[in-house]
């Protein structure tokens, strides 16, 4: 017969626990929201969540792009517009981030 002591007990008790409050938490907001109707703005806010993200990683992008020094950002200004007229036209999120990065990462290494 196998003999397990207290301490053995307690690890087993806190990986129960700890299993059990994760779950918890993993499934508790879809027991809250079930009847829950989205407001109007938050509608708006998922709707247009990608466009908002890509606007984001612009700024953040752009934010150390030296216009005053050789290639004078023309990479970065031409990856951001085949995002934009990408975007436009096929209103695809992700395929407008990856052509665009693909020309920018293009444009990288042959500038």
């Amino acid at each position: 017969m196998i003999s397990v002591n207290s301490s053995e007990w307690a690890i087993f008790a806190a990986v129960l626990l700890s299993a059990f409050a994760t779950f918890l938490t993993r499934a508790a907001p879809f027991y809250v929201i079930k009847n829950y109707k989205p407001s109007p703005w938050l509608s708006a806010v998922e709707r247009h969540m990608g466009l908002m993200i890509m606007v984001v990683l612009v700024c953040y992008g752009l934010k150390e792009v030296k216009f005053d020094v050789y290639p004078y950002g023309l990479n970065e200004a031409a990856a951001v517009l085949s995002a934009f007229f990408i975007h436009l036209k096929f209103k695809n999120t992700l395929l407008s981030i990856v052509i665009s990065t693909a020309i920018y990462m293009a444009l990288v290494r042959a500038i």
